[in-house]
């Protein structure tokens, strides 16, 4: 394999393993925090955590969904030798319903509950992040076989 492929599919791999990681910390611990927070405390609490939240994520993210759209664009338009485009074609249409749904869904939302907390809009918060929990996850495993595939 050449240092160039190698390079990729590790930032890759990384990227995506510590993208589906917080996604299951966020749909296990973090997620399920949010109605602990409204029960006990007033509603100028749950705006000061929603906005924390709202203002600090995006430089967790940010820089691994960048690695991570980068190098899912650049094994789909030059496949490590003898791997064919299908598997990094799966690979990037995972990720494509893991930002879809972070952009059309879950940010959407995450505006929504930021005023005043929503059991209906937490709920369903939580019931959609199931769909980025799977796609991240889903896309990691693919990206570990394409990796297997590239290395034997």
């Amino acid at each position: 394999m050449e240092s160039t492929d190698a390079l990729i599919l590790l930032i890759a791999l990384a990227s995506t393993w510590a993208m589906t990681g917080l996604i299951w910390t966020i749909q296990v611990v973090h997620y399920p925090i949010f109605d602990a927070i409204e029960r006990g405390a007033d509603s100028e609490l749950w705006r000061r955590f929603a906005q924390r939240h709202t203002a600090t994520i995006s430089y967790v993210v940010g820089p691994f969904m960048f690695a991570e759209g980068a190098t899912g664009i650049w094994i789909v338009a030059s496949p490590p030798a003898g791997i064919s485009r299908a598997l990094p074609l799966v690979a990037l249409v995972l990720m494509g319903v893991a930002y879809g749904v972070t952009a059309l869904v879950s940010a959407p939302l995450h505006g929504q509950l930021a005023p005043r907390f929503d059991s209906a809009l937490h709920a369903r918060l939580v019931r959609t992040n199931w769909v980025r929990a799977t796609a991240w996850t889903l896309r990691a495993i693919v990206l570990c076989v394409i990796t297997y595939a590239a290395t034997t």
